[in-house]
């Protein structure tokens, strides 16, 4: 997975703009903005723009990562997803019923629509959207104590990817959209939109995943609970010493 961290990071992807309220002394009040910019998930039309034309003209480390992504099974034109119904996911992966799959198939769909991007290769467009098919008229459910880690892990994956291949690719149907769109709705949104509740990597994961989620569906009350939720989890993280002995909890935590 070394190549996907790798150009993004070189694409000095951020996540989307969150506009926010005035800040009182007590709370900092996330806004969705009047329209979302798209692709909005990690990262933006320049950001691909600018490594496109990056390796264009073989510059490093652009091409080298390009070169990495290209070559990874990731990327592969002759993947074969390998969606389930029921995604079961138990503690330390056991039982691994489909997680491993389903994130993979998530991170190809993410490779596949970098890949697009920056060859213009219609292929791996409609690849990405094999995907996209193959999960979202299967998929109904994540269950198991790990669940809500797993929906994170993978719903962080396919905005990213969906976001890209929507707003540069004019292939990608409307009935395909309106499936994958509803997959994200419904199966992977109402598990992690209202976080864990506990301090750690398991809210962060599910907080990036609905994000994202809330720009590719241009919703903007989830989008605002989401943000509103992880703005309420930064004092936890960032230790100041006016904090005293511990960093301060987060909301609802119970720490």
């Amino acid at each position: 997975m070394l190549f996907v961290s790798t150009i993004t990071l070189l694409a000095a992807a951020v996540l989307p703009s969150v506009t926010l309220a005035a800040p009182t002394n007590t709370t900092i009040v996330a806004r969705a903005p009047a329209s979302f910019v798209h692709p909005g998930a990690l990262v933006s039309l320049p950001q691909l723009s600018f490594v496109r034309d990056k390796v264009k003209a073989g510059a490093q480390p652009w091409t080298n990562a390009y070169n990495q992504l290209l070559s990874s099974k990731y990327a592969s034109l002759s993947r074969n997803p390998t969606p389930r119904a029921t995604v079961e996911c138990g503690s330390y992966s056991n039982p691994n019923n489909g997680c491993t799959d389903e994130r993979e198939d998530a991170i190809a769909a993410y490779t596949l629509a970098l890949a697009w991007y920056i060859t213009q290769d219609a292929r791996y467009a409609t690849k990405a959207i094999s995907i996209f098919d193959a999960w979202s008229t299967t998929i109904k459910s994540h269950t198991n104590s790990n669940a809500p880690l797993q929906t994170g892990w993978a719903g962080s994956s396919w905005p990213r990817a969906a976001e890209i291949i929507r707003y540069t690719y004019t292939g990608w149907s409307s009935t395909s959209i309106n499936n994958f769109s509803n997959m994200l709705r419904n199966v992977y949104l109402p598990e992690i939109i209202n976080g864990s509740n506990s301090n750690g990597n398991w809210e962060l994961v599910m907080l990036e995943a609905a994000q994202g989620i809330a720009v590719f569906l241009n919703d903007g009350a989830s989008y605002d609970k989401v943000m509103t939720k992880f703005l309420g989890r930064v004092p936890a993280y960032v230790y100041l010493k006016s904090d005293g002995t511990y960093p301060k909890a987060a909301p609802g935590s119970g720490l």
